[in-house]
């Protein structure tokens, strides 16, 4: 959680700049054996700060890495949510990432 502290800080400091990257980027690792509360105290607040400043926040986890909707506190990662643009990763063809099978 620290590492996502540090990250949201940078962020939030780089917006002020003309020229930033508009993006961050957290890979699921950074999250394991976080506590389901944490996990979505970060992800909600990482989604206030992108909304207030303007950048694109990206979280890739394993469906069953997302603490239940109650924990969640209205912020709904439902996989039919049409509020959240996501790429859902399958062992079915349309599951692809640029053509390659995971």
């Amino acid at each position: 959680m620290k590492v996502f502290c540090y990250d949201l800080t940078l962020t939030q400091l780089w917006t002020e700049r003309p020229n930033h990257p508009g993006i961050l980027i957290h890979d699921s690792p950074m999250f394991d054996g976080v506590d389901e509360r944490q996990k979505a105290a970060a992800w909600t607040r990482a989604k206030a700060e992108s909304e207030r400043l303007g950048f694109q926040y990206i979280c890739m986890v394993n469906t069953d890495d997302i603490p239940d909707k109650q924990v969640m506190d209205g912020f709904g990662l439902d996989m039919h949510d049409p509020k959240f643009l996501r790429a859902v990763l399958t062992d079915q063809p349309d599951g692809c990432l640029l053509g390659v099978r995971f």
